[in-house]
């Protein structure tokens, strides 16, 4: 088990949130830090022992785009409000999946607003 402190400086050191999920480089799973440590999904969440490779540099972390879990709150960019965003939750709709599929899932509004920003210089609207 991982302290706080220990954690937050791991998440801290690779640019990650607790239970982010994210590849490494070369190896098919996906991972995640958290308390446990390194954990690796296989069919199923487990412990990995390999916290010391990762943070030796002995892998690249590939971050993966967020996919929110079923029922979990995201932002999504909407360049047709003032806000720039929509909250939303993830009722597995088929709106969500296009959302998903299409990588404009995110776990912040400030994100969601960054996006749309883009999406608005690209049109010319800002």
């Amino acid at each position: 088990m991982l302290s706080n402190k220990m954690l937050d400086l791991i998440l801290e050191e690779f640019d990650l949130e607790k239970n982010e999920v994210f590849g490494l480089k070369g190896y098919p799973n996906k991972h995640r830090v958290n308390k446990n440590g390194l954990e690796v999904y296989t069919n199923k969440w487990g412990y990995s022992p390999s916290l010391d490779s990762l943070l030796f540099e002995r892998y690249e972390i590939v971050k993966l785009p967020f996919v929110p879990e079923p029922n979990e709150t995201y932002y999504a960019p909407d360049i047709s409000i003032a806000d720039l965003y929509r909250q939303i939750c993830n009722y597995d709709t088929k709106h969500d999946k296009h959302r998903i599929k299409h990588e404009i899932c995110f776990r912040t509004k400030q994100e969601a607003i960054v996006k749309a920003k883009e999406w608005l210089k690209l049109i010319g609207g800002e």
